[in-house]
């Protein structure tokens, strides 16, 4: 069983290769739950290679911001995921006509498919091989963050991955943050639009001591705004594609 320390460099193994673990993850997993006291617990098997809980509940919208244009989810569902070594991770999922959806989680957010629900059975499929990919409104909030950090005096280079909403001056992750919230209505950090730019940031510092990618490039002496704005604009190409 994963320890804490373990559980963490997976997390970030997923977050920043998204596919250096496929092999171990199988294409789509089951998940079933039951009902009691107004909460549905169940388990996907393994999920995201530990053995994990979910519980969940109707919730009457999604938190963390709209998905996509113009379509309005017919459930969401939100609780959280526990497993033997790590502290709760928040849990979203929305479902559409048909039976599919999204789940977001704390790896990312996946494909759902198969939706079902009885008065004593909960049941759908997560199909972990890929994370889903950007739209329209992650392309809108690209092109929002390079215009947030398009100046120098805008650009705040001690970045502690702390945006109060009052602040003049954004880092890259509280750019991305900032303008996930005014395109959206919400915010969270594996949304695509943010995980096309972890992946690129990725690539860019191979082999740099970084703990937390986005901070530690934003903070890197060696990042000029020309490599920000180069960021977005390759997250954006990479998006449209």
């Amino acid at each position: 069983m994963l320890n804490r320390l373990s559980g963490r460099a997976l997390l970030l193994a997923f977050a920043f290769a998204p596919h250096a673990l496929s092999a171990a993850r199988a294409p789509s997993t089951t998940c079933q739950f039951q009902s009691a006291n107004g909460l549905w617990t169940g388990s996907c098997g393994v999920l995201f290679a530990e053995h994990r809980t979910l519980t969940i509940a109707p919730a009457k919208s999604i938190t963390t911001g709209v998905w996509q244009k113009g379509a309005t989810p017919t459930a969401v569902w939100s609780g959280q995921m526990t497993d033997s070594a790590s502290s709760p991770y928040a849990v979203e999922v929305e479902i559409y006509s048909g039976g599919s959806g999204i789940v977001r989680t704390e790896f990312g957010w996946y494909a759902v498919s198969g939706f079902a629900l009885s008065p004593t059975d909960l049941r759908f499929q997560i199909d972990t091989s890929r994370e889903i990919i950007p739209n329209e409104l992650d392309r809108q909030i690209l092109r929002r963050a390079a215009t947030i950090l398009s100046s120098a005096s805008t650009w705040n280079r001690a970045d502690n991955r702390r945006c109060p909403p009052t602040a003049t001056t954004w880092s890259i992750y509280c750019a991305l943050e900032r303008a996930t919230i005014e395109v959206t209505g919400g915010f969270h950090h594996r949304r695509p639009a943010l995980e096309v730019v972890r992946q690129i940031v990725e690539e860019r510092t191979a082999g740099r001591n970084y703990n937390h990618r986005l901070m530690d490039y934003n903070n890197d002496s060696t990042t000029s705004l020309n490599d920000v704005q180069s960021l977005f604009a390759e997250a954006l190409k990479r998006a449209d594609s």
